[in-house]
């Protein structure tokens, strides 16, 4: 159930996550797409796709390049770099009934993107145009704050710039670990399962028939 703010708070702003909302994340997409591009087997690619190479990557303490270069090595893969850069960069594909679900709410309430990624991020968005629906001073991004969710600092820094309190937004992303830190600061949250069921919980919390 998506934490409701009390009565007395107006929701202002409503922030969507970027991989797993708007587009495909990993677990959708297939980490055995990409074992089976590097020729290895899923269970060893997963923990090193994942684990801190990701992180590092979101807070930009090391490039898309320096990512996969690294994540060939340390699985015993040997592939073109450029090739798997390609490969790479096709990944993700964006979920449109969302993004027109986000765009009619942007017509009457402010919308932001809070998401962790790397410096690869403008390439994808080449494809995504996320532009096309969010201000680009309401894209807030992992590995240019140097930062990342589920850590308290990105979501307070991202309510800094947005000159909102937590009270007064409303976040959606389907990481539980995401959720509970914007819940515990104080958001409205809705854990994303589909589109349906968000666009359910939204009007609840906003009382408001944005349809």
């Amino acid at each position: 159930m998506p934490k409701k703010p009390t009565k007395e708070k107006k929701i202002k702003v409503i922030i969507f996550d970027n991989n797993g909302v708007l587009t495909t994340n990993d677990s959708e997409d297939g980490y055995n797409k990409v074992a089976e591009f590097l020729e290895v087997e899923t269970h060893v690619l997963k923990p090193v796709w994942s684990g801190e190479l990701a992180q590092a990557l979101d807070e930009g303490k090391i490039t898309c390049d320096d990512f996969l270069k690294n994540v060939m090595s340390m699985v015993g893969a040997e592939k073109d770099l450029d090739d798997f850069r390609s490969f790479y960069l096709g990944r993700y594909v964006q979920k449109h009934e969302v993004r027109d679900f986000a765009k009619r709410i942007g017509n009457d309430f402010e919308i932001a993107l809070l998401t962790n990624f790397g410096d690869g991020f403008h390439e994808f968005n080449k494809r995504w145009k996320l532009e096309e629906i969010f201000e680009e001073d309401k894209i807030f991004l992992s590995c240019d704050m140097k930062m990342r969710k589920p850590n308290d600092d990105i979501f307070l820094s991202a309510l800094e710039s947005l000159g909102r309190k937590p009270e007064e937004a409303v976040f959606i992303d389907d990481n539980h670990d995401n959720i509970d830190t914007a819940g515990r600061l104080g958001m409205a949250t809705i854990l994303f399962e589909s589109l349906e069921q968000v666009e359910k919980d939204l009007q609840n919390i906003l009382q408001y028939d944005y349809a």
